[in-house]
């Protein structure tokens, strides 16, 4: 079980906390934080996050980077159809893919990262 977070911010209903139960949805939310974690950002794991700024400069490292954070996650099996796109004009990456879980279930993901 996970507090749910929507836009950034915590999801209450009524003044609790809205818990996400295990499966697809606890997954989803997992996938958009280490997507949202830049290296270095988490103090008790510093090893943790996506190096956004080397990988701009090398889309190959961005690439893997990206994959293996997607893969370390609990209950993500596979990733499929991935695909990354660069926007020059807002300076954001789009992040594409199918997220196979162990549960059996596809995850579509398009989420889009500001690394600035």
């Amino acid at each position: 079980m996970d507090i749910c977070i929507e836009n950034s911010r915590l999801n209450l209903i009524n003044g609790d906390f809205n818990v996400l139960e295990s499966g697809i949805q606890e997954i989803r939310q997992h996938v958009i934080v280490a997507l949202n974690t830049f290296l270095g950002d988490w103090i008790l794991n510093s090893d943790k996050g996506i190096n956004y700024p080397a990988g701009l400069r090398d889309n190959d490292l961005l690439d893997f980077d990206i994959k293996r954070q997607l893969l370390e996650i609990k209950n993500v099996s596979a990733i499929e159809n991935f695909n990354l796109s660069f926007s020059d004009k807002n300076l954001s990456v789009k992040v594409s893919a199918t997220i196979i879980t162990s549960y059996g279930n596809r995850l579509d993901l398009i989420e889009t990262i500001y690394p600035y």
